[in-house]
């Protein structure tokens, strides 16, 4: 099925939100677990090159990276605790809380895209 590419970004965008959610969630989890390094999705650097790829026209969410590509360590600004444990709880709930309004903004663009393709198919515009 054809999309414009604002529905396909958006498409996208909800598949990172939704990826990146259980990172942070896996790293609040694993907050008192000794040597565990916290992890994150470089899911906006995966939505422009997503954006910018060739045959972005044909693409659909299918085509995405797999999870296990995109995950990535991160530096906090804290020193690891003394268990060597790199998270910060402070800076997990900011970054869910962040990716929270996000993702909740990718699906009321798409209802609202959805809605409106509905109107035009239905003919109630």
């Amino acid at each position: 099925m054809y999309f414009d590419k604002t529905m396909r970004l958006l498409s996208a965008g909800t598949y990172y939100s939704g990826l990146r959610h259980k990172v942070i969630a896996n790293n609040i989890a694993n907050i008192n677990t000794p040597n565990y390094k916290a992890m994150d999705i470089t899911f906006k650097d995966q939505l422009v090159l997503y954006a910018k790829s060739n045959n972005s026209d044909t693409m659909d969410i299918n085509s995405l990276p797999p999870p296990t590509s995109i995950y990535s360590t991160y530096l906090s600004d804290q020193r690891p605790s003394i268990d060597l444990n790199t998270v910060d709880i402070d800076q997990e709930q900011v970054k869910l809380a962040q990716n929270t309004l996000f993702h909740n903004t990718c699906l009321q663009l798409l209802a609202s895209k959805l809605r409106i393709l509905k109107a035009g198919i239905t003919g109630n515009i």
